[in-house]
Formats: C-alpha cells, sequence, structure tokens
C-alpha cells in the first residue's frame, strides 16, 4: 500500500525545504536498499542536505515523493550515495549524538531533528 501522508513532522519539513530552498535537485540522495543497519526501517533511502553548520538535514524518499511533483531521481540530485557512504562522511557526529544502536541511525538523526523543531 502506497504511503499517502508524510511521516515527518510539518515543522522539520518546512526547515529541510528553507535548507535546500525547496528545490531536491539541490539535495544528495542516500539509497538505502542494501543498508545493514539495525531496526525496523522501512525507508528506500532519504534525501539530504547540509545546513549552514554543516549537519545534514534528512528527509525520508516517501515523503519527498508527495511532497514534490516529481519523484527524486538519483541522476537528477546533487549525487547518489549508499547509506554506507553516508554513514562514514558522517559517522562521528552521529556517534557524537547518543542515538540508541538498536535503531537506524538515519531515522534517528530524523527523529532527533523533529524535537529540535519544538526546542523552545
Amino acid at each position: 500500500m502506497e504511503t499517502t501522508h508524510c511521516m515527518a513532522d510539518a515543522r522539520h519539513i518546512r526547515h529541510f525545504l528553507n535548507v535546500c530552498k525547496g528545490n531536491w535537485h539541490n539535495c544528495i540522495l542516500v539509497n538505502c536498499t542494501k543498508c545493514e543497519t539495525p531496526g525496523l526501517c522501512r525507508e528506500p533511502g532519504f534525501l539530504f542536505c547540509p545546513d549552514e553548520n554543516a549537519v545534514p538535514c534528512i528527509l525520508p524518499l516517501s515523503d519527498a515523493r508527495i511532497l514534490f511533483a516529481r519523484s527524486p531521481e538519483p541522476d537528477e540530485c546533487l549525487c547518489a550515495i549508499t547509506a554506507a557512504q553516508f554513514l562514514t562522511i558522517y559517522g562521528d557526529y552521529i556517534t557524537e549524538q547518543h542515538f540508541p544502536t538498536s535503531y537506524c541511525p538515519c531515522m534517528a538523526l530524523l527523529k532527533a531533528q523533529e524535537e529540535k523543531c519544538y526546542d523552545w
């Protein structure tokens, strides 16, 4: 069954759109189809764009397919990488966040970013 609503929080989606200037072509596509991280993540991948502090702001592909008129294609993004490559690039940052090891670190990053939207 196809997802009909965004899974990410609306405030986070707004932050993501600000970071990528509303254009998924400004993002890097991360392919998670061969990801071996723990947890029950069902995402085929995600888009990310570093924010002003070089922190990866991510959006699941399932949400991107709902938000944008066209589905993001790897060859139309800045580049496409695997989840393993993403974790190599941002591994130290993710480790510093102390995410649970029993969960996909990329989706844990998304959850932390969503919670930060409400850090008043």
